[in-house]
């Protein structure tokens, strides 16, 4: 197993064997004299233009495609962060975290109770958690990589220090409120669609979509601290992490719009580094039809 596992890591350093800034900026070039006709015919891409298109009504078509195209230079510079995360050491990821905005948030209930992060998929999602994962221990969900090889190494390194992922359902849910409970932490990536049951409508970018309530759910079960955390790039710093504390009435019966609005409002700070290639809106309470196939 030791032995599979290095071999990965020296498969994704070969991959990312240029520093982050300066494979973020080959990638800006490279991508840059890409026709976005060209682009179009991915289709990430088009559910890209999609889901901005839903967002963003207010735009035009050519404003559509401008951002469509610098949030897909922004996923693949998403994906090679992820590639050098699962290459390097945990000290390494640490110094590429130049900035951390509200960190007190993040440290004042550390060994003091429990504490829950849901996070938003700008960026990496694995830069963020191996940054977590280094200041304190946690049990948290995970979802299957199709690879087997891939997911044997990703389910193997988000584990290293004591972590432990655990499969979403109800025993993994319990398994969380154990931990928080025995003053772990538990991260988890709040806006994808969730599986029936674990979720209800509620409203994002003004429609109502099928959203994972896992997050708000726990906070009101458990009384525990609950805090959003994002990552940013800034060329001229870094990557950036932020802390922030939602409003207090996500611990009630509006908590899953609470954290819908909270991670609507981070996003449109910086809406080409959102990854908006997911489908989103694929469970839309007044929409029977899949969208994403017109």
């Amino acid at each position: 197993m030791r032995s599979k596992i290095k071999k990965m890591k020296i498969l994704f350093k070969t991959l990312t064997i240029l520093p982050l800034k300066i494979g973020f900026y080959l990638i800006d070039c490279l991508l840059f004299i890409v026709p976005i006709n060209l682009l179009q015919l991915l289709s990430s891409f088009q559910i890209t233009k999609k889901n901005l298109t839903i967002a963003f009504p207010g735009l035009s078509k050519k404003e559509i495609l401008q951002l469509s195209k610098r949030s897909f230079i922004e996923t693949i510079k998403s994906f090679y962060e992820t590639l050098y995360c699962w290459s390097r050491s945990s000290e390494k990821i640490i110094a590429q975290t130049k900035k951390i905005n509200n960190r007190f948030l993040f440290s004042q209930s550390q060994n003091s109770t429990g504490l829950i992060i849901f996070a938003i998929h700008n960026r990496s999602i694995d830069f963020l958690l191996r940054w977590m994962s280094t200041q304190r221990q946690h049990t948290s969900l995970y979802k299957t990589i199709k690879s087997k090889k891939v997911n044997n190494f990703v389910k193997r390194l988000r584990e290293e220090g004591g972590n432990k992922m655990v499969p979403t359902g109800i025993g993994g849910v319990k398994s969380i409120i154990a931990a928080l409970k025995n003053n772990q932490m538990t991260c988890m990536a709040s806006d994808q669609v969730p599986a029936d049951g674990l979720g209800k409508y509620s409203k994002f970018f003004g429609h109502e979509c099928f959203s994972f309530s896992l997050a708000p759910s726990l906070a009101q079960k458990t009384n525990m601290p609950i805090l959003m955390a994002s990552l940013s790039y800034d060329s001229s710093i870094g990557h950036i992490m932020t802390f922030q504390k939602p409003d207090e009435k996500i611990y009630g019966d509006t908590g899953v719009d609470v954290m819908n609005q909270e991670m609507e409002t981070e996003i449109l700070k910086r809406p080409e580094e959102y990854s908006w290639e997911y489908k989103k809106f694929r469970k839309l309470s007044k929409e029977p039809k899949d969208i994403y196939k017109n």
